[in-house]
């Protein structure tokens, strides 16, 4: 059985058209059951039903195809209550689709399709976890969690009122660009302190920042729509990457962020710094906007951004 998870406002509804119409058709011989998320029932609430460990059992799986982009596969990740008996395939269908570039989803939909109707394990992926210690929350991410501009950014342009309008046009990531720039010239570091966890060759770090801008923990190498702020990030290997910026003017900024689309930026050491740790907790001196995986619900002076022990199975 597969259960294919639909979000039909998902790209200003645009998801919902290439589901019925290029999607659906595929799964036509397939043993097969399709949800629709609303206001009243979530992704993540029809997830979270649906991996009931009760209900599973202990020598079977759930096979969960996601019909959506990031923000669709972060609900996903959130409702998950069994990861070892879940398997979750992804059909591309978001704005952005950082984690299908990750993933290297690249082939057509047909052999997407074609590989999820096996419902194997192909690959295993690690899972993130973001803990604001200040409020008590803990939220997963399958692509990156970030604290300071690029969530700021990121929240400008999901509560932009052009932002439908544009996903409808398929200029999503317009949005994007637009409000960074404006927040560009509003923007005002705060003082961060950033401790790392420790590794084999190196015990726990601290560095403090007079002028912090924002560290971002990638699980792929890709956020934003395709800011490459990560270029040796892996999915497997235990490990979660971070980039951190730090010391930017107003023009430091401009060079940045084309830089960042080709993953250039990583030579400018004086303001961008790349680790790859198991965990990294950032303390600010006032309360900064966090997100996972686009999306931005909290702010936090004191977030954690760490390695699950435990992985997604994926059907891809």
């Amino acid at each position: 059985m597969i259960h294919i998870i639909v979000n039909p406002a998902g790209a200003g509804g645009k998801t919902l058209k290439y589901f019925r119409k290029s999607v659906l058709p595929l799964f036509a011989d397939s043993n097969y059951e399709i949800h629709f998320s609303s206001k009243t029932q979530g992704v993540s609430e029809i997830v979270s039903s649906l991996t009931d460990p009760a209900a599973i059992g202990e020598d079977s799986f759930v096979n969960l195809v996601i019909v959506g982009g990031d923000g669709t596969m972060n609900d996903v990740m959130n409702g998950i209550r069994d990861f070892e008996h879940t398997r979750v395939g992804l059909v591309p269908a978001g704005s952005g689709n950082d984690l299908a570039k990750g993933l290297g989803l690249t082939q057509s939909l047909n052999s997407i399709v074609s590989r999820i109707r096996q419902e194997k394990t192909f690959r295993k992926v690690d899972v993130g976890e973001t803990i604001l210690h200040d409020r008590d929350v803990s939220m997963r991410f399958i692509v990156s969690s970030g604290i300071g501009f690029d969530a700021d950014a990121c929240h400008r342009a999901q509560t932009a009122p052009m932002k439908r309008i544009l996903n409808r046009l398929g200029l999503g990531k317009l949005v994007y660009m637009y409000e960074a720039i404006k927040l560009i010239f509003m923007w005002k570091s705060s003082p961060a302190q950033l401790t790392y966890a420790p590794r084999k060759d190196e015990g726990e770090r601290v560095q403090k920042y007079e002028n912090f801008v924002f560290s971002a923990a990638m699980n792929h190498k890709f956020e934003g729509g395709g800011f490459m702020l990560c270029p040796e990030a892996r999915d497997d290997d235990g490990k979660m990457d971070y980039c951190i910026v730090h010391d930017l003017s107003v023009i430091g900024f401009f060079r940045f962020f084309p830089l960042a689309l080709k993953g250039m930026h990583v030579k400018h050491k004086e303001c961008v710094g790349q680790a790859r740790r198991t965990s990294l907790r950032i303390r600010s001196e006032k309360p900064l906007r966090v997100h996972c995986d686009g999306e931005t619900k909290y702010t936090s002076k004191d977030a954690e951004m760490r390695i699950a022990d435990y992985q997604l199975n994926m059907m891809v």
